[in-house]
């Protein structure tokens, strides 16, 4: 019966989360998307600068 009590503390323990990992990643994850979304946003606003406003109306075929 011992046998069956020590697999199942392995089982249970090859599971066990490295929180601090985790944590470091999820943050770089998200430090990423906000960097990237920061030069999203600035890069269209940066194309639309130069260019006039042509309005479609003033189209005449």
């Amino acid at each position: 019966m011992s046998s069956k009590e020590g697999k199942s503390n392995f089982i249970i323990s090859a599971f066990v989360t490295d929180y601090h990992t985790l944590r470091v990643g999820g943050l770089v994850f998200a430090g990423i998307i906000v960097f990237l979304s920061i030069i999203l946003l600035a890069g269209n606003k940066i194309c639309k600068c130069g260019k006039a406003n042509v309005s479609p109306s003033s189209f005449s075929f």
